[in-house]
């Protein structure tokens, strides 16, 4: 009975303790929980957007910047304007600063006299030392070349033969990013011996001497003298020919980067009285159908590098130029011919010019510059060009004009622009122009402008006017917009 009854309570206390167990226990719930509630409604459609009307421009008066400068107002044809070609003050160049004193030399300390140089044989007197103490003059074998710099690294046919340029493409007009223009004039078979360089804004005209390499040179303070410098110019190729330079110079603080206005010139020959006369003609760099005149310089033998100076001159404003050489001045004796022959060859340079098919027939006149003015004005009459061009500078005498006859004759627009500095010889023939304008209603257009260049081109021209005179001015673009507004 007692095992019994043991037995009874123990299964019994088990039990409890069992379920005790199992309720202190709490389990998860298998079910998951509910992360979102999501109500389902209706969306209206959205209304239809109206585009709101395109502003109206302001009107032209109230617009600040205009999308193209007005033309410039055409040169009247019923007075005479008189043009001040006064220089423009350069810009003062900061002060340099002062060069700093030289160091003291270290004193020098013997250390031992067993620890010194080896004795050094005394140089031959054609082995002189230079400053750098090294000799003058190195000795090379004759079958071997010495090469220095770029052409040392990378080889003589890389660095020396193909990127070597002819210094014929040194001259040329320079255009920089403020219509300034830079003018390299190749003076080197002249009086001057040298490259010259013109500038329109500062209007200085100098020397240039080859400095360093081939493309690098000083500028000097005029054009008889190379120190002390003034500045320096180191041209700059691109492809196959000079397509810049840098110029540097005492009057601007900051350095350019012209441009090159690569004008279209080659080498021509007609058939004139006497035979067979060469000639070189310049165009503008993509015009077809431009504009062109004969330009004659005069009978005298002048200077190819200053002629083709101002051609280049005319062919970057637009106007197409043909030049020849006068008759007698192709010998190495020359002996220039007389006014009438170069009238007679200037009638065959214009058939030839009017017929070229990069000129159109209408456009084509005759350009006079100087002791060419006479010529001009003979071929004229006679070839009946579109426009004549007559520049009156101090190399003409007013002597050698024709007469009032003569003037009269002219029933065609004519240019005449009076420049020097000695334009008070010319008053006579100005009133006589005026006259003809004002009464005979001929179609004169006169303009008086005295050359006020800096001091260098006044004593590159001397006492009388030159070719850097002609050269060394703006006038060309004043006479080709002239040109450019003729109806």
């Amino acid at each position: 009975m007692q095992r019994a009854l043991s037995w009874t309570l123990s299964i019994l206390f088990h039990a409890v303790v069992a379920v005790a167990l199992l309720n202190s226990v709490s389990l998860p719930d298998l079910l998951p929980e509910e992360l979102m509630e999501v109500s389902l409604t209706e969306v209206p459609e959205p209304e239809p957007l109206i585009p709101m009307p395109a502003p109206a421009p302001p009107p032209k008066a109230e617009q600040e910047c205009p999308e193209a400068p007005p033309a410039a107002a055409p040169l009247p044809m019923d007075k005479t304007v008189v043009l001040d070609n006064s220089p423009q003050p350069p810009e003062t160049a900061p002060q340099p600063e002062a060069a700093p004193l030289p160091e003291p030399e270290p004193d020098v300390i013997e250390i031992s006299p067993a620890k010194t140089l080896p004795p050094q044989t005394e140089p031959t007197p054609e082995e002189e030392l230079a400053e750098d103490g090294l000799p003058k003059k190195i000795h090379v074998r004759k079958d071997a070349t010495v090469h220095r710099g770029a052409e040392a690294r990378f080889g003589r046919a890389l660095m020396g033969d193909y990127f070597s340029y002819s210094s014929k493409e040194f001259s040329g007009q320079f255009r920089t990013k403020d219509d300034r223009v830079i003018s390299i004039i190749d003076a080197r078979n002249t009086k001057y011996g040298r490259f010259l360089i013109y500038d329109s804004k500062n209007k200085t005209l100098r020397r240039l001497k080859q400095a360093f390499g081939k493309y690098i040179y000083t500028i000097g303070p005029s054009v008889y003298a190379d120190e002390p410098v003034t500045g320096s110019v180191t041209f700059l190729a691109k492809d196959d020919r000079i397509e810049r330079f840098i110029l540097m110079t005492d009057d601007d603080r900051l350095a350019h980067y012209p441009v090159k206005v690569h004008v279209r010139e080659e080498e021509v020959a007609f058939d004139g009285p006497t035979g067979r006369i060469e000639a070189r003609f310049s165009r503008p760099p993509y015009d077809e159908d431009s504009t062109g005149a004969v330009v004659i310089h005069g009978p005298a033998c002048a200077a190819p590098g200053m002629v083709q100076a101002f051609t280049r001159t005319l062919s970057m404003h637009g106007l197409a130029a043909l030049t020849f050489t006068p008759r007698g001045c192709g010998g190495e004796n020359p002996s220039p011919a007389g006014t009438g022959e170069l009238a007679e060859d200037t009638l065959s340079a214009f058939d030839f010019l009017a017929a070229h098919p990069s000129i159109d027939a209408d456009k084509a006149g005759i350009w006079g510059s100087g002791q060419g003015v006479p010529a001009a004005i003979r071929a004229a009459r006679r070839a009946a060009p579109r426009f004549l061009v007559c520049m009156l500078t101090d190399g003409l005498a007013p002597n050698d004009m024709p007469d009032r006859a003569v003037l009269a004759q002219l029933d065609l627009p004519v240019f005449w622009l009076v420049t020097g500095r000695q334009t008070a010889k010319w008053q006579p023939l100005i009133t006589t122009l005026e006259t003809l304008r004002d009464k005979e209603k001929r179609a004169f257009s006169i303009v008086l402008a005295p050359a006020k260049t800096s001091r260098e081109v006044l004593q590159a021209e001397g006492e009388r006017s030159s070719w850097v005179e002609q050269v060394a001015d703006d006038h060309a673009s004043l006479a080709v917009s002239w040109i450019n507004g003729l109806k």
